[in-house]
């Protein structure tokens, strides 16, 4: 039963859900209408051109490429990504695109039809209304272009007189008595005032040259951007800044120049700016909607196949015998379910390599090697194989987390965006869970993602043990540095003070000996006192650095003595040993037997010593209950790493092949130098 507060926040969570599923409804209605309605606008202009062509004709009323291609791109992405500038500028530019071309095309048609009436107001809203179209794509979007961000504080002033100047311009033209230098039209403007008629002219022939410049400006910070930027914000900034360049020089060899050419050709170039938008959307993967389009383009055509398939196959056989629709309804029906899969297949190939996607796991995994050949670290390596995968599936987001030694930190290497209901497949180095594949935003059962997993194992080990080696290297380094304070301190404050001591004392028993012998004797007993207790704190100290069994017993003799009972078998000859190594050695296996008396309850524990080339192999075996699958990083396993470090050897501690616990230590002699 839930309380009253749950019901409250169960509700108030529907609640909250249901008003975000009407708002996003509501807003694909209105982003969507705008995309039919524009290019509708801007065919009805023409239209409208047509019909009062007797009385002007004007060449830039022609279908625009804006009108049709930016509120359409700019719905598609609006609804995907809602509180992204970019879509929303492409959409309202080509919005009021298109309502400028109905406007400016329907105060002619007026003029024509009935002089009065709407038509100045007409006149006067088509005077400025193409402010808020052309400026916007050629001067604000690139400022902004492609993440809705300037490229950084220094261009807060180029944004805001684009701004000044498009407000400041639209509300001089909205209040110029003369409409006629901007409609063509002898017509007065209701809203004018006649302090401004001497000056309107002389505005607008210095108008253009501030906005040619911060047209400029705005180019100029797609450069600085593009230089600044990766190699994916390059590709995706690319095409648009060199369409815009494009689209800028037309313009002004066609205003240098005053060539119909260029103007009647306008029209076509201008394709080229809403086409590098798409492209580097659908192409370079901008906003991460490329998977969303990638199954629109595969199922949409796919649909169409199958359906001119069935229908025309009902077409054909009606129109061969005449009275076999039923018969012909179940043949199609057969047909397509053949086709359905292997026409899925060819298109989901051709729509990939549209997208440049990579299903092939073993194409994909020949990549991945080639990318990690030329990478300078593991880390590196797994970094540039997550940006490849996500490339090659197409997904939204691409991580790997590699959790570094036992207990220790988590590193993620991710591209995209890593959202819920993310796919987790485990990364295996040889049965160990080294980390995790994770995958957003691609089809299920589509990837070839144990494929993958298995050729991302390498590096993700790779980086494990890179960061286990920093790690225990600075451990190691702490601890010698805390041994040296230790063994300073001993010497400072233990032997120091006693050495001084019976110095003072010797002192006094010689200055006593002629006259008090009985003193002096006392005095020189209390010498021998103190220097035996020296002597055996300087021993524990000796006895901390290298265990005085080794040098009496050796590392096998010292190994069975401390072992008891345990089993001991040796293979080759351990007398000309590192003095480290035997240290290490020793240390390890004793930890090693330790753990196993305290926590495995085992019934049979082996010490294996093993003189191989290069190396000595120390293994601690036994049959106890074993480790758990993720064991805490207690001070003992933690150790017996570091000892191994400290000679350049490594030691593995997992569960046997039987059961138990297995301790593997590797440690180099210097037959390996």
């Amino acid at each position: 039963m839930t309380s009253p507060t749950d019901e409250d926040a169960a509700a108030s969570t529907t609640d909250g859900d249901a008003v975000g599923g009407r708002w996003h409804r509501a807003l694909t209605v209105l982003v969507w209408t705008g995309a039919v309605l524009a290019p509708a606008c801007n065919l009805l202009a023409v239209r409208l051109r047509e019909l009062s062509a007797s009385t002007w004709a004007d060449p830039f009323v022609t279908m625009d490429a804006t009108v049709v291609l930016f509120p359409a791109a700019g719905a598609f992405l609006v609804t995907r990504r809602p509180r992204l500038l970019v879509p929303w500028l492409l959409w309202g530019s080509g919005v009021i695109g298109g309502l400028y071309y109905l406007v400016y095309s329907g105060a002619h048609w007026l003029y024509l039809t009935d002089p009065g009436g709407f038509t100045p107001y007409l006149a006067w809203l088509g005077m400025w209304l193409w402010l808020w179209h052309v400026p916007v794509y050629v001067s604000l979007l690139p400022l902004l272009f492609p993440d809705g961000r300037l490229p950084s504080r220094r261009w807060r002033p180029v944004l805001y007189a684009n701004l000044l100047l498009m407000a400041g311009h639209s509300l001089f033209l909205g209040l110029a008595p003369d409409p006629g230098f901007e409609s063509q039209l002898p017509v007065a403007n209701p809203f004018g005032v006649e302090a401004l008629r001497e000056i309107s002219p002389a505005v607008e022939s210095y108008i253009g040259a501030p906005m040619m410049a911060l047209t400029a400006l705005g180019v100029l910070s797609l450069a600085f951007r593009y230089r600044a930027g990766d190699t994916e914000l390059r590709r995706q900034i690319g095409w648009y800044a060199a369409a815009l360049v494009v689209v800028l020089t037309s313009w002004i060899v066609r205003v240098t120049t005053g060539s119909w050419l260029l103007m009647a050709l306008e029209s076509v170039i201008v394709v080229v700016l809403p086409l590098s938008i798409i492209a580097a959307v659908l192409r370079y993967r901008l906003y991460g909607i490329d998977v969303v389009v990638n199954r629109t383009l595969v199922y949409g055509c796919l649909v169409a196949v199958t359906g001119g398939v069935y229908f025309g196959l009902i077409w054909l056989a009606n129109a061969l015998a005449g009275g076999l629709g039923s018969v012909a309804g179940a043949v199609a029906a057969v047909a397509v379910g053949g086709v359905f899969h292997p026409a899925r297949l060819r298109l989901q190939r051709v729509v990939d390599r549209v997208f440049a996607v990579e299903r092939d796991p073993y194409r994909l995994a020949d990549l991945l090697g080639r990318t990690g050949q030329g990478a300078q670290d593991p880390a590196a390596a797994l970094g540039e194989a997550v940006t490849v995968i996500r490339g090659a599936l197409g997904a939204a987001g691409v991580g790997v987390e590699v959790r570094t030694g036992w207990g220790g930190p988590v590193r993620v290497f991710s591209d995209g965006e890593l959202r819920p209901g993310t796919q987790e497949i485990p990364l295996l180095w040889h049965a160990e869970r080294v980390g995790t594949l994770l995958v957003a935003g691609a089809w299920p059962g589509r990837e070839p993602l144990a494929v993958l997993a298995r050729h991302l194992a390498e590096p993700a080990h790779a980086v494990r043990l890179t960061a286990d080696l920093h790690r225990s290297r600075e451990r190691i380094r702490t601890t010698r540095d805390e041994e040296r304070r230790r063994l300073g301190r001993e010497l400072h404050d233990g032997l120091g003070p006693a050495l001084t001591s019976v110095t003072l004392t010797l002192d006094d028993a010689r200055r006593r000996l002629g006259a008090d012998p009985q003193a002096a004797e006392k005095l020189l007993v209390r010498v021998r006192e103190e220097m035996t207790a020296t002597i055996a704190s300087v021993r524990e100290l000796v006895y901390g650095l290298r265990p005085p069994a080794l040098d009496d017993l050796g590392l096998e003799g010292a190994l069975r003595a401390s072992a008891g009972e345990t089993a001991v078998a040796v293979d080759g000859a351990l007398d000309d040993l590192p003095a480290a190594v035997e240290v290490a050695a020793y240390r390890i296996a004793q930890e090693a037997l330790t753990n196993a008396r305290r926590h495995a309850g085992a019934a049979t524990i082996l010490v294996r010593l093993r003189r191989l080339p290069g190396e000595l192999r120390v293994e601690v075996a036994d049959d106890g209950v074993g480790l758990p699958e993720n064991p805490a990083a207690g001070v003992g396993l933690t150790s017996m790493r570091e000892r191994a470090a400290e000679v350049g050897g490594s030691c593995v501690i997992g569960r046997g092949p039987g059961g138990g616990t297995e301790v593997t230590a590797r440690l180099p002699t210097e037959e390996a130098t």
